[in-house]
């Protein structure tokens, strides 16, 4: 593909913001298309199987377009403003994120006949998957100055990261490594840019689609585990899958962890989520009446490679005083399951508070004192 060799703000003015408007919509109406024409897809209809197939191929040869345009704008410049290439990356993300969700939902909108157009919905995944993975290339060389308010760069980011979150969701089931790749560089582009867009992140957004991710990989490994523990046999491959999925638990912990540390004064409204986290996750751990029933040797290796990344959030959290307001809230009403996980936690606070400096202390003690009085 060739694209004049001129600089961004230029290319942006002159191509992007004409051109990938309509490239978009283009992709739209393909999209719509698509879902249009399948309801008849069939191995009889001939002239619908190949109108369907000829606009999926349109559909690849597009995103592999876009692919060249995003190589093109890596190459010719060192660092990037992201202004002066606004169009590319909101048009790529809303193709991408398309795509995505067309092939998860592909077996429906099929319905019975998709081993006719299976070939190209896998192309055309390849294809969103190099182009994103190109667009993530391009965003790591975006230069943002935390000296200057340009509040066009700052929303440009900020969008740009919670575009990928939605996307996010849509793989999650889809490809795991694909899917933590994406988180890693979430993660990795908030961190990078924080000075700059902390006050505009939906923390509470972030905050809550890792907790979901956690919980869903947790409940996943907990499956596999009860599957293994009722088989006779010892399957190996199962117990490949355990640990995978183990590590993508510790993976997602970790992520959080490191999110909190760095955003902790800015995530009061994400502490009744955190502390929800917390108690599902040992109402399905043993002690609790509720566990699952797993052998003693998967609950060891669980506890020593997840669980043990709660510790430090914990400790994290206790010098926040959101946090400690929602666990020690007097009007707490707790169902059955939750209420053993909520002692564990007072009980873990307890044994950290003795080496924490006097004004934690006094944050939680002060607090509790009042609670008990108000209960009185």
């Amino acid at each position: 593909m060739f694209l004049p060799h001129m600089d961004h703000l230029t290319l942006e003015e002159t191509f992007f913001s004409q051109v990938l408007p309509k490239t978009v919509k283009l992709f739209d109406d393909m999209m719509y298309e698509l879902t249009s024409q399948a309801r008849g897809l069939s191995n009889h209809n001939l002239e619908i199987q190949t109108s369907l197939r000829n606009i999926l191929q349109t559909m690849v040869q597009l995103l592999a377009a876009l692919t060249g345009c995003v190589q093109h704008v890596c190459a010719t410049q060192d660092s990037i403003i992201l202004e002066n290439i606004h169009s590319l990356p909101s048009s790529v993300l809303h193709v991408i994120k398309s795509t995505f969700v067309h092939c998860k939902d592909s077996e429906s909108v099929y319905s019975g006949h998709l081993h006719l157009v299976s070939d190209l919905l896998q192309a055309l995944f390849k294809e969103a998957y190099c182009l994103q993975k190109q667009l993530m290339e391009l965003l790591d060389m975006v230069c943002m100055d935390p000296l200057i308010d340009e509040n066009a760069d700052i929303l440009n980011m900020v969008i740009v990261i919670h575009s990928l979150l939605d996307i996010c969701s849509v793989i999650s089931s889809m490809d795991h490594a694909f899917h933590a790749n994406t988180w890693k560089f979430i993660i990795k582009q908030s961190l990078k840019h924080q000075s700059v867009i902390k006050n505009q992140l939906k923390h509470r957004d972030i905050i809550a689609s890792l907790c979901e991710d956690i919980l869903f990989s947790f409940h996943s490994c907990l499956q596999l585990a009860e599957q293994m523990t009722q088989s006779e046999a010892q399957d190996n491959a199962d117990y490949k899958l355990f640990q995978k999925t183990l590590k993508l638990c510790r993976f997602f912990a970790n992520s959080l962890l490191h999110y909190t540390k760095e955003f902790l004064p800015l995530l009061s409204d994400s502490c009744c989520t955190l502390h929800q986290l917390y108690l599902q996750i040992h109402s399905k751990f043993p002690p609790s009446l509720y566990a699952a029933r797993i052998s003693k040797a998967q609950q060891e290796e669980i506890a020593g490679t997840f669980l043990v990344t709660l510790d430090p959030l914990i400790t994290q959290l206790l010098t926040f005083q959101p946090f400690m307001q929602v666990v020690l809230d007097s009007k707490l009403e707790l169902p059955c399951d939750l209420q053993l996980p909520q002692c564990l936690l007072l009980v873990v606070v307890m044994d950290k508070l003795p080496s924490q400096p006097d004004h934690v202390q006094a944050l939680w003690c002060t607090e509790s004192q009042l609670a008990d009085a108000a209960a009185r």
